[in-house]
């Protein structure tokens, strides 16, 4: 079930821009194989700021073996991204949500402006009720208008009540 994206950005420790420095496969034990990607840190947006975080996927291709998981994102060397990331049991990071918390950074078609896919933020990047292709609200955001977009949400969900609270 999709996320929206208050909720991603809430559930998520680890908020980095970045590109990815290093890819490789292991098999894990009882569970397939995982792929592990090394990304190198440009801009923090949330947690503790570091040079390199290790994200882990699963899915990816041992030898002649290759496992395959609905909705994980595929990342790629030199690729760039917004990572949203959460530590798992193992205190491993994953994307939240799988490919919901991965926004690969791409060139906007003429311009060669950085940017990405908007999330669905009521007000801001979409109208209430049904998404409609084409909505003019939905186009693709610049890399600083979709950090600030992130700031954004961080900061208003800092200001309201946790749920349960008193």
């Amino acid at each position: 079930v999709p996320s929206e994206f208050r909720e991603i950005v809430t559930d998520a420790a680890l908020i980095v821009g970045g590109h990815v420095t290093d890819i490789r496969a292991v098999v894990v034990p009882n569970q397939g194989i995982e792929t592990i990607a090394t990304i190198g840190v440009d801009v923090v947006l949330k947690g503790e700021p570091a040079d390199f975080v290790s994200v882990r996927v699963p899915g990816g291709t041992v030898g002649r073996y290759r496992w395959v998981m609905v909705d994980a994102p595929l990342l790629r060397v030199g690729e760039q991204a917004v990572f949203f990331l959460k530590r798992d049991h193992d205190n491993a990071w994953r994307p939240v949500g799988l490919s919901m918390g991965v926004y690969p950074v791409q060139a906007a078609p003429g311009t060669g402006l950085a940017v990405v896919a908007p999330p669905l933020v009521v007000g801001q990047t979409a109208a209430a009720g049904p998404v409609v292709r084409g909505e003019s609200q939905r186009r693709l955001m610049a890399v600083p208008e979709f950090e600030s977009l992130v700031r954004l949400v961080i900061a208003s969900t800092a200001t309201q009540p946790q749920r349960g609270a008193r």
